[in-house]
């Protein structure tokens, strides 16, 4: 039909006024008309040509963009599966993401068990029904771990102990986006290697003071040899009113001895170390740690000023591993006073923050610690002391054994001397 009407407008174009058909006019215009439709299925077919050729070469783009794809896909699953930590990513929803093979391996689920596309509360049951989270209500539990990082800038960090004993360090954080990754972590080998630190601390600190120990422990035994001796002389005289007195101080001394013997073989053996719900009294920690070194800190002349006051709260944490925190930290206070002529004090005081933690310093007026140790001071084989006197591992363990019990403990320099401060969650009602 194109190619009629065109041949009519070039016959019409050829008529001359007569009416007659000029047909040299008529054969120029179809040849011309022919040459142009050449022309134009020339540039067509040209452009035909260079689509298919630019249409070739964004198709192999693409195929090199899907096969980047891919091949970054599975670098990414190799990497999420060779991780130490178990990872589940939620999106805004809160549902599952993206879950790698360790998650299953550290909860003991089998491979595959949870699959992207569930959310958070179907997690949860699947978990249930393969033996995890048992007796508790699940829906309090999604609820708790929302509250725990909802409005946080920070990781939130929780430390859990399965039913075969083994302890797992969970933390999440809350995305930009909405959503939340949560990572899990075996740390029982590294809990089991922090316990072996802590007891051989215990040790050392007990060998330290020796000296003091054996001196608490002479006083009541001196104390039983005079009322011995007495009570065997008023036995002489007939005096039994008199015996049964001196009976009744040897009963006292002797028991008083137990009470340290006691405390001295409980602080050797050290706390549980693995009951998530401990709680613990300052109060008792700050007496049994003065009950060790008390006697060391009054041969060395220095002064302790106790401020805790009455009704303070319990805290979370085992009280045999804070009271090797205090003991650690007074016999340190105790070396640093040791080059003071009189005067020296240690301050113990205890208070409760506005966020419920409660907080214990221990400060002395020794001078404080030097600036170039004050940013090391809590790692290992770090030291003011000289090579004989101590290894540097003190704080260090002391720093594990307040982080396992959720809490902070740090270090600055007061007015007159150093301040060792430690906070710690305040038990449930």
């Amino acid at each position: 039909m194109a190619a009629e009407r065109l041949f009519s407008r070039q016959v019409l174009r050829a008529t001359r006024a007569d009416g007659s058909i000029d047909m040299d006019a008529l054969r120029r215009l179809v040849v011309a008309g022919y040459e142009d439709s050449a022309r134009d299925r020339e540039r067509t077919d040209r452009a035909i040509t260079l689509m298919a050729e630019e249409l070739e070469g964004a198709n192999r783009r693409l195929e090199a963009l899907v096969e980047n794809l891919r091949v970054q896909n599975l670098r990414f699953e190799a990497a999420l599966d060779n991780m130490l930590q178990g990872l589940c990513l939620y999106d805004r929803q809160d549902l599952l993401v993206v879950v790698n093979r360790r998650y299953h391996e550290i909860l003991g689920l089998q491979p595959g068990t949870l699959r992207p596309g569930i959310s958070h509360a179907e997690q949860l049951v699947i978990e249930q029904a393969a033996g995890l989270h048992r007796g508790m209500d699940l829906q309090e539990l999604l609820a708790t771990r929302i509250a725990m990082v909802d409005g946080r800038d920070a990781p939130a960090r929780a430390e859990i102990f399965m039913e075969d004993r083994r302890r797992l360090d969970v933390a999440a954080q809350r995305l930009a986006s909405g959503g939340c990754i949560v990572t899990v972590i075996d740390v029982t080998a590294e809990r089991a290697a922090e316990a072996r630190a802590a007891a051989a601390g215990r040790l050392t600190s007990l060998g330290e003071m020796a000296a003091g120990l054996a001196h608490e422990l002479k006083q009541p035994l001196t104390a039983i040899a005079l009322a011995a001796a007495n009570a065997r002389r008023a036995a002489e005289r007939g005096d039994t009113a008199a015996a049964l007195v001196r009976l009744g101080r040897i009963a006292d001394q002797a028991a008083r001895g137990g009470v340290l013997i006691d405390h001295l073989r409980r602080f050797a053996r050290g706390g549980e170390g693995g009951d998530a719900n401990a709680t613990a009294e300052l109060p008792a920690a700050v007496e049994g740690a003065l009950t060790l070194i008390g006697g060391a800190l009054r041969e060395a002349s220095i002064e302790v000023v106790l401020d805790l006051p009455p009704g303070l709260p319990a805290v979370r944490g085992d009280g045999m591993a804070l009271e090797q925190v205090l003991l650690n930290l007074l016999a340190n206070a105790r070396d640093a006073l040791g080059i003071r002529d009189g005067g020296a004090r240690i301050h113990v005081a205890a208070r409760q923050a506005e966020d419920r933690r409660i907080v214990l310093d221990v400060s002395d007026n020794a001078g404080g610690i030097p600036d170039g140790v004050m940013s090391r001071l809590f790692q290992p084989f770090v030291t003011t002391k000289g090579p004989d006197r101590g290894t540097g591992l003190g704080l260090s363990i002391c720093h594990g054994l307040v982080t396992s019990m959720g809490g902070t403990i740090e270090a600055e320099n007061g007015a007159e001397g150093a301040i060792f401060r430690i906070a710690l969650a305040a038990a449930p009602d």
